[in-house]
């Protein structure tokens, strides 16, 4: 009996599955932080897009939620919030020149690659600038 005991026999089979689930658990983390990168750069992009349109036109008017949703169209679902440090007109959403303007955009996903278990992550991203219009 104790010769069984010392037995090292299908050792290198449990190393060799151990091994191989810490390295596709490592694969999922990278693919996840990858996916993460990717988003936060389409983020950027867009939000560079919409302060830009915000700043040219110095208001969050109709020229500014078309450019949004012809940016929602093209990408994906996100939840977006508009602020000003001052407004000229605060009905219009109107921003004098000079004054500072920011959009922020907020997208919800879920790490992907773990089976039943969800964890929800937020990925946000804000950007400002300075209208460009004067208002009289």
């Amino acid at each position: 009996m104790k010769k069984l005991l010392r037995s090292r026999k299908g050792e290198g089979y449990i190393d060799t599955c151990v091994g191989v689930i810490v390295f596709v658990m490592i694969l999922v983390v990278a693919i996840n932080v990858f996916s993460f990168i990717t988003l936060k750069t389409e983020l950027d992009e867009i939000c560079d897009e919409l302060i830009e349109t915000a700043t040219y036109t110095g208001e969050f008017g109709s020229e500014f939620w078309n450019r949004d949703s012809d940016l929602l169209d093209k990408y994906y679902y996100y939840g977006i919030e508009t602020t000003a440090e001052r407004y000229f007109n605060s009905s219009y959403q109107r921003v004098q020149l000079g004054d500072t303007m920011s959009v922020e955009i907020n997208v919800r996903t879920y790490l992907k690659g773990l089976g039943v278990f969800k964890i929800p992550v937020t990925v946000t991203v804000s950007k400002s600038g300075i209208s460009e219009k004067y208002w009289k």
